[in-house]
């Protein structure tokens, strides 16, 4: 498929190059904000299937606490249980999807909003849990929170919760930063955090990016990639799929994944530290 403007393949293919020869590392591509809310369940619907021709399986982070219509909600469970069965994964995306509702803006709280206590976050992440398991039919085992926000106590929830892994926390700030950022996480892959398994995110390449400029993301996402490799890594990149049209969203997608599929396995988030020894930290 010529997506892409010569200028521009160029490009990418000399960020690729610079990669170690023959080094494979572990990749995974997420989605967040899973929700008629945020996606209607048409163009959740039409990912899917492009992904199950694209021939990889991937993580949804599900918001399941949401005022849905029944004919809604029964065509979004629909939706989602048809995701499962051409093996992808559905994990839990917090409550109600509020940027309080685990964590605080960071770099500081402020002193009129509380910080979410354990007891409030497990009565959240508890509730949320039945909701996606009556939803899809299937427990989630894993959680990012909304925002990239959380603390120990959502740790410690979790853990209590039987949830096996997380990936609230991004390898560098702002996570869906192209032209500048500094980096927030030391570790390249997962390590365990109270008993759960933390599986940080390398970027949000196409948080803000306009439907006609993917090309500098791509860049972005093949530079992080190769660095993330060179460093024996794993790769996490989260998109957000109501920011963009289905049309840039596939062709980022294509681009990105015809560029890296000989030098990397995709694999769901679950799987991933089956593959991977976690760091304790």
């Amino acid at each position: 498929m010529g997506f892409a403007p010569k200028r521009n393949v160029l490009l990418l293919t000399k960020i690729i190059s610079h990669d170690i020869e023959g080094k494979r590392v572990i990749s995974s591509i997420t989605f967040d904000d899973i929700s008629p809310t945020y996606l209607p369940v048409s163009k959740l619907k039409g990912l899917v299937d492009f992904l199950n021709d694209l021939g990889i399986c991937c993580t949804f982070f599900v918001v399941p606490i949401q005022n849905y219509s029944p004919c809604l909600r029964s065509e979004f469970a629909a939706c989602l249980r048809f995701a499962l069965s051409h093996g992808h994964e559905l994990s839990l995306h917090g409550y109600e999807h509020i940027k309080n509702e685990f964590g605080y803006f960071y770099p500081i709280p402020l002193p009129v909003i509380p910080i979410p206590s354990f007891e409030k976050q497990k009565e959240r992440i508890a509730s949320a849990k039945k909701a996606l398991t009556q939803l899809a039919g299937v427990e989630p085992l894993g959680f990012r929170s909304p925002f990239y926000l959380y603390n120990n106590a959502t740790y410690e929830a979790l853990s209590v919760l039987n949830f096996k892994y997380d990936s609230s926390k991004t390898i560098f700030k702002p996570t869906h930063g192209i032209r500048w950022r500094i980096r927030w996480v030391r570790n390249l892959g997962p390590y365990k955090v109270h008993d759960i398994v933390e599986i940080p995110v390398s970027g949000d390449y196409l948080y803000n990016v306009k439907n006609e400029d993917i090309f500098t993301s791509i860049r972005r996402a093949l530079s992080d990639f190769a660095w993330i490799r060179s460093r024996n890594g794993v790769f996490v990149m989260n998109i957000h799929p109501h920011k963009l049209s289905s049309t840039s969203l596939q062709r980022f997608l294509h681009m990105f994944v015809s560029k890296i599929l000989d030098k990397t396995e995709f694999v769901k988030l679950m799987d991933i530290d089956l593959l991977k020894g976690c760091d304790n930290s």
